[in-house]
């Protein structure tokens, strides 16, 4: 980042400009006047997060742990990476995590000039906040690991349907742009009476020749305008996470238990670093980016404030089922609720993984009865009409 510094000397207003990761750590001139961000120059753009590859994260979180276990001081396990590791971006953010740390800045802040996930700038917050880095960070590694694994898992789930669903548009536009025209022509001067399905194929074509663009840039219209209302539009950005969370089979599964497990992972590592129980549930929101589900949180929060009982509190968002319910109204009367949050840590792990199998079984037959009941329309789109005259030859 680069930062104009407007300062005075000798009674003349002079400016430099500084080039820094953070300003805070630079000896600014005496007398400064002002300090300014610089977005635009010749080398920079409006673009300036600096991305890091996930891979990449994934290996330092990892090798992080490996030291932080063997006892080796965090700056120092830091200063090891930064020697040992290559990209430009990576030795810059783990300057920014070694300066944040042994200087107390605010991490939120400093992390904002890279493109990482926010479970990273929220478990270091955490971690900031709390101490025990050496549990943190370890649990953070096998998060981050966990997610990579998944990612990696859905990309290998989807290969083969986005390869047929290609190929199938491809031979959709070859047959739209070469073969219904001419087939079209066929019957353009005939009074043939022609079946649904030829007209709809006849329909499906003349708007692919005439409307395709205005139908792809409407699209693209409102796709952006329903993510700018929903980044700014809050009551709509609680409805649409509601959906997210409740409404769409299986997918709503598997998004709403992934965000659980995440949650109760934090939750689990607060109280294992002997906080409160209540202090655990609060500080733990800032994973949660789901406008609904952080909403159901600070229910619980507001009731436990309130002086309601833990499992009342809980079952009062109506989120978690009767075997949660059931397994926090039993830490709560054996006073083990550390113990419990591990085993429900534990549970969602495990239904999130179940849900995930579920959809990979799933996926590949829905997108062949998809891609089935197209190939089967085209086929009678053509077929009908040639059967037909070939009947009238016939006669």
């Amino acid at each position: 980042m680069k930062y104009k510094i407007v300062y005075q000397e000798d009674e003349i207003i002079k400016s430099k400009i500084i080039d820094t990761l953070c300003i805070e750590n630079e000896i600014l001139p005496q007398n400064t006047i002002e300090i300014k961000k610089q977005f635009l120059s010749s080398n920079i753009t409006l673009f300036e997060n600096k991305y890091i590859k996930e891979k990449d994260l994934k290996s330092i979180f990892y090798e992080l742990s490996l030291m932080l276990d063997s006892k080796i001081l965090f700056d120092d396990a830091i200063k090891i990476l930064i020697k040992n590791k290559k990209g430009k971006h990576v030795k810059e953010f783990l300057t920014v995590l070694q300066n944040s740390f042994v200087k107390s800045q605010d991490i939120e802040k400093s992390l904002k000039l890279f493109k990482i996930s926010p479970l990273i700038i929220s478990f270091f917050k955490i971690t900031q906040n709390t101490g025990n880095v050496a549990l943190n960070i370890k649990s953070l590694s096998e998060i981050i690991n966990e997610n990579y694994e998944i990612k990696k898992e859905f990309k290998k789930i989807m290969i083969y349907p986005m390869v047929l669903l290609i190929t199938f548009f491809s031979s959709l536009i070859g047959i739209f742009k070469f073969v219904v025209p001419k087939f079209e022509f066929m019957f353009s001067n005939s009074k043939m009476e022609l079946s649904f399905a030829t007209k709809v194929l006849f329909f499906t074509k003349d708007i692919f020749e005439n409307y395709l663009f205005f139908l792809l840039t409407g699209l693209s219209i409102f796709i952006f305008s329903l993510i700018y209302l929903y980044k700014n539009n809050q009551s709509l950005k609680y409805k649409v996470d509601k959906i997210l969370v409740k409404n769409i089979y299986l997918l709503s599964d598997i998004y709403r238990l992934k965000t659980l497990y995440s949650y109760f992972v934090v939750v689990d590592i607060l109280l294992k670093s002997k906080h409160e129980f209540h202090e655990s549930i609060v500080k733990s929101k800032v994973l949660i980016n789901n406008k609904y589900l952080l909403d159901r949180i600070t229910q619980i929060e507001n009731l436990l404030k309130s002086g309601k009982s833990v499992s009342s509190a809980f079952e009062s968002t109506k989120l978690f089922d009767d075997i949660t319910i059931s397994l926090i109204n039993t830490g709560e009367i054996t006073n083990s609720l550390d113990v419990i949050i591990n085993e429900i840590k534990i549970v969602y792990k495990k239904r999130f993984d179940e849900k995930l199998k579920l959809f990979s079984l799933l996926i590949e037959p829905v997108f062949l009865v998809f891609m089935m009941a197209l190939i089967v329309w085209i086929v009678l789109a053509v077929f009908v009409p040639l059967w037909s005259i070939g009947d009238m030859l016939k006669v």
